[in-house]
This record gives C-alpha cells, sequence and structure tokens, in this order.
C-alpha cells in the first residue's frame, strides 16, 4: 500500500518538537498498514484500523496524525492494543493525509518518514479495487510479484496467475470470501514446485470463487493485473561502459583467453547480485582479486565477480537474493583500472567442469531494464 511509512527521525508537527530530550528511548516506527475499513488499496480514511509497526512498540501510548507541515492539523488518537513490534489506532475524523508520530510514556517520539493517504469517503467507483505492487519482479529476488486487492462488500474471490505469451495458467489463489474494507494480498514468487518459470509478461487475473481458476482462459475477469518477471538485474549500479578489445570476452591475454567482460565503473561504485543464489567462493587471488562465486538459483550457471574494492561481506554457503548488495567496483588483483570482471559459466559450474561463455549480450539486455 502506498500508505506504508518507513522510519525515521525527523521533525514535524507541535508534537515533535516538544520540550527537547525526551526520557527513554523513542520507539521507531518501521511500517503503517490499514488492517480494516480501508477506503482503498492505498488510503485509509476516518475510521480505518491502522496498524503501525516497528521497535519499542509495547510502551506507545498515544500516535499523533500530522497532516500537513506545522501544528496547527495535528490530531492525537489513544493508541489501541500494543504490541512490542506494533500498536492499533482507528483514524480519527478529523485526521489530515501525512506522516504519523507515536509517543511513549516518557513522551518520546519518532515520526514516520513517508506520508499515509487519508480520503475523506470511499471511492465509490465500483465494488472491488485492485493494485499490483511494481510492475518488474525479477526472480530469486527478496520482492515477490504482489496484488492487493479490496472489496467494498462481502465477495467470494479466486486469483489466477496466467502467463500471457501462451494463456497457460501457471497457479490459483481461492481467497474464500473477502471482508469489505479489508486489503487482502497475493504473492507468486516467480516459480511452480519449486522450478523458476519462463520469463516473460504474467497477469493477475480476479474472479468470483464459484467461477474458478480455470475460468482464466474462458470467462473475463473483474479485475487485472500485469507485471514482467526477469530473470536478473543488472550488477553496476552506476555510471558505466562496456570494455572492448583486450577487455572483451575471448581476448588473447598473456597466454590465456579472456573468459568474461570488463565493465568499467569508478571505484566505490555499488555492485549487486545479477542473479540470486549461494555463494561458491569468497576470496583473493592475485590476478583476480577480491572475487565472489555464485551458484545462481534455479539455473545452470555460475556467476563471478571480480577485482572487488574490498572482500564481499558474503560468506561461502551464505544465500543471496537477486540485488542484494554484495561489495563495490574496486581495482584490487591485476586490474589496471576501476572495473568489474563479470564471468558467467556453465552447469557443472566455475573451474569445476563448466565453460566460460560470452556475458555481453546478457549483461547489455540487464542493463535496458535495470
Amino acid at each position: 500500500m502506498s500508505c506504508l511509512a518507513a522510519g525515521a527521525p525527523a521533525s514535524a508537527g507541535a508534537a515533535a518538537g516538544t520540550g527537547g530530550a525526551f526520557a527513554g528511548d523513542p520507539a521507531v516506527i518501521s511500517a503503517v498498514g490499514c488492517v480494516a475499513r480501508c477506503a482503498s488499496v492505498d488510503s485509509v480514511q476516518p475510521g480505518s484500523l491502522l496498524r503501525v509497526r516497528g521497535t519499542r512498540m509495547k510502551d506507545v501510548t498515544r500516535i499523533v496524525f500530522l497532516g500537513a507541515s506545522g501544528a496547527a492539523d495535528d490530531v492525537t488518537a489513544v493508541a489501541g492494543r500494543a504490541r512490542v513490534k506494533s500498536v492499533d489506532v482507528v483514524v480519527p475524523a478529523k485526521a489530515l493525509s501525512g506522516p504519523l508520530l507515536v509517543m511513549n510514556h516518557g513522551g518520546a517520539s519518532a515520526p514516520s518518514r513517508a506520508a499515509i493517504s487519508i480520503q475523506r469517503a470511499a471511492d465509490k467507483g465500483g465494488p472491488l479495487e485492485v493494485k499490483v505492487v511494481g510492475t518488474r519482479v525479477y526472480l530469486a529476488a527478496a520482492r515477490q510479484a504482489q496484488i492487493n486487492i479490496l472489496t467494498r462488500e462481502p465477495m467470494a474471490i479466486t486469483v489466477a496467475l496466467v502467463r500471457l505469451s501462451d494463456g497457460a495458467l501457471v497457479s490459483g489463489f481461492p481467497l474464500g470470501t473477502v471482508e469489505p474494507g479489508v486489503v487482502r494480498t497475493v504473492t507468486w514468487n516467480g516459480t511452480v514446485a519449486g522450478v523458476a518459470q519462463p520469463v516473460g509478461r504474467y497477469e493477475f487475473r480476479v474472479f468470483s470463487q464459484t467461477a474458478g481458476a480455470q475460468a482464466a482462459q474462458t470467462l473475463a475477469p473483474l479485475a487485472t493485473g500485469a507485471f514482467d518477471l526477469v530473470d536478473a538485474k543488472f550488477p553496476v549500479r552506476g555510471r558505466h561502459t562496456y570494455g572492448t578489445g583486450i577487455a572483451a570476452f575471448g581476448s588473447q591475454r598473456n597466454g590465456h583467453t579472456h573468459e568474461g567482460q570488463d565493465v568499467f565503473a569508478a571505484c566505490g561504485t555499488p555492485l549487486v547480485a545479477a542473479r540470486g543464489g549461494i555463494v561458491k567462493l569468497n576470496k583473493f587471488e592475485s590476478n583476480a582479486g577480491n572475487y565472489l562465486v555464485i551458484d545462481g538459483a534455479g539455473t545452470d550457471f555460475d556467476y563471478a565477480y571480480m577485482h572487488l574494492r574490498q572482500r564481499s561481506p558474503l560468506k561461502k554457503g551464505a544465500v543471496v537474493l537477486t540485488g542484494q548488495a554484495i561489495g563495490e567496483v574496486g581495482q584490487t588483483g591485476d586490474a589496471t583500472a576501476c572495473h568489474l570482471h563479470f564471468e558467467i559459466w556453465t552447469g557443472p559450474g566455475w573451474y569445476t567442469g563448466g565453460q566460460p561463455i560470452d556475458p555481453l549480450a546478457a549483461l547489455k539486455a540487464w542493463d535496458a531494464y535495470s
């Protein structure tokens, strides 16, 4: 939901600045989500039940809806059920869109970084609303494909997942009867029975429960939401250029063949895992410098990253997600400039019977959408 709020201390409204230092450690908001009587998949309304998540929530007694800048529109509500990591609150009638601030027994506070969106009345456009969270989903990544569903009347719902390239029904998610005003979420990790599915465009299709998932190929859905499933993320997260000549795959290098593609970028440029998997090696070698090898999840390929500025913090055997930070561009080992030397090896793997292949086409494809 766009009404999620990430926690960060900041000044906002009168309640954030009352009396300087506060007694005790402050509660810190990490997320805010609508639990019931939501206005839409993106917003709340007066009377909505919010769950505020974070740290040290057990002692929270009041929650301030800060609205716009300044204290004139601040509205304070009494906290409901408090837990160690969350507290509930009902949105007050006069609350306006803006960040939240929580206060514990000692008066400590921590405003949320992002604002919640408050509607004065529910959308009357129809009985059902859906939203796909993210239009691009990476295989073996932390964020999965997700659709949020909100109904304004009791409805029995089934969600079907369809691959658009061939119309195949990939999976079905029967939700049963969905309570009005409650956002229901369906997620998919890009696999079926543990097998990664083909990259391409997919679509969530929402049907009445009586239609069932098989209706995905014959009946008109109540609502749809599409996204692209992609297999990898470009590993260099900053300005870069592709090496040519001796920096390209297959070039001759002092008695051996260059087995990867060099991507030049400033030292310190962040690097991420092109494809998640398991760390096979994390070592230093005189030619490669600091290097990391990852066995790609759901693939027959190994991915090698060389000349890292420092040893990667990832340990051998660690599970890595697509897009996860693995280190920084460096110039360690036999390198005359800051760059990433990147390799892709076929199964059974890197220097264990596999063969290196030219990664340039893959890198450019990933670069185009990452």
